[in-house]
């Protein structure tokens, strides 16, 4: 990757919106050389996809919590795994080392929802689980990898 390939990146990450017309402007390139080389940032898989950014509060969930889960020494992760596909509030699961087994992204629409999921943790082997509500957040861009220029 070059300082180009960096800077449509950056571009793209901002705002996946941009046409080919308007990313070749910020970079001082035709558009079907912007183009080409957007191809190739995907066919590399430097570019995994484009997603839309959900406000969640307006989606009717409005309580964020970060959730780690300690498995019963017997369950198996594939089990639990598939057992959480099923849960509309789990966002992510992000499978950690040290004293938990998983973090969990949920997004409830209150209390009684998230302990419904909390529910759901224990019957398909969670020996133990730690929550925090989410406050605020602060995201941080992916482009931060790129390094300056």
């Amino acid at each position: 990757m070059d300082d180009i390939d960096r800077e449509l990146v950056r571009l793209l990450v901002d705002d996946a919106r941009l046409s080919y017309q308007q990313l070749a402007q910020a970079v001082h390139l035709s558009a079907n050389s912007t183009a080409d080389r957007v191809r190739r940032l995907r066919a590399t898989g430097v570019i995994a996809g484009y997603h839309a950014e959900l406000d969640l509060a307006r989606l009717g969930r409005a309580l964020f919590a970060l959730t780690d889960v300690k498995l019963k020494e017997a369950v198996a992760r594939e089990r639990f795994e598939e057992g959480l596909d099923g849960v509309p509030q789990v966002l992510g699961l992000i499978h950690t080392t040290g004293e938990y087994d998983y973090q969990l992204r949920i997004a409830s629409s209150g209390t009684a929802d998230l302990e419904s999921v909390l529910d759901v943790l224990r019957k398909l082997g969670a020996a133990e689980h730690h929550s925090r509500i989410v406050l605020a957040e602060r995201r941080y861009s992916p482009t931060r990898l790129l390094g300056s220029g």
